[in-house]
């Protein structure tokens, strides 16, 4: 393959603000986030903690201090216009080296939880086909499925790409979001249960309510990803900002509306909340707001959420990489860019990869980590382990580079915007990112406490990296990539 092949832009894709929109919702999965992160914040966790019926006040703390970080690359999006965004914001502030080691930790991460997404997709679908339609289909197989489907979108382009995304999120969440509505038109259990108790930070402890913050800020995770098509938005400096701050609103009060409705569709009572597991399937099974057909809708609406995250991610990670190989910060093969459709065909290639590689792994190695459950005889699914323990590496270590991001937007900005605002905005950002790392790490059960081993490893690698890296001329300069057809 040539050098231009190598190192050529993917040029202008005409993206809109509706399609870098859709593609920061994609990635955060509102419905998914609802259905798989919420009972923690609730209190289904390791520590047996959460904020309870004051739930919607942690996810409105959680959202505030993420804006924080969410301002510094609004601030950042308006002047960096790569591909590879966050990790060039690093670069920018705290310079090369350590935009070197964020950025591999960061896409490191990314790929983790790219593959973790699809273990998850094709775990709920054959679960899905066995009990609705019984139709017994193995999970690795509609895993390799979904790989095939969403690495097509992939090379076909962005357009399509986010399209898909746009579709599913506003199918997915419109659905969870009117039936949250109906659930408090309704007037919540019994017809009687509205109130502002949930909204009210004294409902709970205050160490209960930090729990829940904690866990809260996971739900936020993937706002920034829109930066990652800054090159083929058709105006990044205007609509690339406004799709990280307009992505963080939307979700925030979407959030709100559907856990208020889950408090109240369960009576103010925060332990039938935690203890029903699946808040949103229970209530839309349930025979007071539901029933066994719209469980099995709800299903659906589910998966189709995390097709959606398995989109995004592969669109953010797929030209994270390519940037960073672009510049000589990864091998330079991960840039190539496909001739006829201009999107990061080395890159996608990796993903695939690995993806493929990750699905094969936990089916020869039956779950790659125990399936035991605690109940004699009774195992968790196959690609459960493996998945908990992926999307704790992908969204500790996005947390990480969030909290890298607002320090480095302090150097970086410091001439460039509101003093003031800046440190209120990356201190903000720095603690929530901290809590998101604590609240994934404290008292994590195995196998989810080797995750932060694993992370010093892979960030003492990605240091060894660095100094191969900035040791080698770089593949293309800055100017060329935006100067380039």
């Amino acid at each position: 393959m040539s050098t231009n092949e190598h190192t050529a832009s993917l040029g202008r894709a005409h993206v809109t603000l509706a399609g870098v929109l859709a593609q920061s919702l994609g990635f955060m999965g509102p419905v998914f986030s609802v259905a798989a992160l919420l009972p923690l914040i609730v209190g289904l966790s390791a520590t047996g903690r959460g904020a309870g019926v004051a739930t919607p006040v942690a996810i409105l703390i959680a959202g505030v201090g993420i804006f924080g970080a969410g301002w510094i690359i609004a601030q950042y999006a308006k002047r960096i216009h790569l591909c590879g965004s966050v990790y060039e914001y690093v670069c920018d502030g705290a310079g090369p080296r350590t935009g070197v080691v964020m950025g591999w930790l960061y896409y490191g991460a990314m790929l983790v939880l790219s593959s973790a997404t699809l273990l998850v997709i094709g775990g709920l679908t054959s679960d899905f086909l066995a009990s609705a339609l019984s139709v017994s289909i193995p999970w690795w197989v509609l895993s390799l499925v979904y790989l095939v489907g969403v690495v097509a979108l992939l090379v076909v382009g962005v357009q399509i790409s986010i399209l898909a995304q746009l579709a599913l999120v506003l199918v997915s969440a419109a659905a969870v979001l009117g039936f949250s509505i109906w659930i408090i038109l309704r007037g919540g259990a019994g017809g009687d249960s509205l109130s502002l108790e949930p909204f009210n930070p004294r409902a709970v402890g205050g160490l209960g309510l930090l729990y829940g913050i904690l866990y809260g800020i996971n739900m936020f995770i993937g706002f920034e990803s829109a930066a990652n098509l800054a090159e083929e938005t058709e105006n990044p400096k205007r609509d690339v900002p406004r799709a990280v701050v307009y992505s963080l609103l939307i979700v925030g009060v979407y959030f709100l509306v559907v856990s208020y409705s889950q408090a109240v569709g369960f009576g103010l009572d925060a332990v039938a909340w935690k203890e029903s597991g699946f808040p949103l399937q229970a209530l839309a099974s349930g025979e007071e707001f539901g029933s066994a057909w719209f469980g099995n809708i709800m299903a659906v609406i589910v998966i189709l959420d995390i097709l959606a995250v398995c989109i995004g991610v592969g669109v953010a990670v797929s030209r994270g990489m390519m940037s960073m190989a672009r510049s000589g910060r990864l091998p330079l093969a991960l840039s190539a860019v496909h001739p006829k459709f201009r999107t990061p065909i080395g890159a996608i290639g990796l993903y695939a990869a690995f993806s493929f590689v990750s699905i094969v792994l936990v089916v020869i190695t039956d779950g790659i980590f125990s399936r035991g459950t605690g109940i004699p005889g009774v195992l968790q699914p196959q690609w459960a382990p493996a998945f908990g323990w992926m999307a704790g590496f992908g969204g500790t270590g996005l947390a990480v580079m969030y909290m890298a991001v607002s320090l480095a937007g302090l150097r970086g900005l410091w001439n460039e915007v509101n003093r003031v605002k800046l440190v209120i905005a990356a201190l903000a950002g720095v603690l929530v990112s901290l809590g998101a790392v604590f609240g994934a790490v404290y008292k994590a059960p195995s196998p989810l406490n080797t995750v932060p081993w694993a992370l010093g490893v892979w960030l003492l690698l990605g240091l060894v990296w660095s100094y191969v890296a900035l040791n080698r001329a770089p593949a293309v300069e800055t100017a060329d990539i935006l100067s380039a057809p």
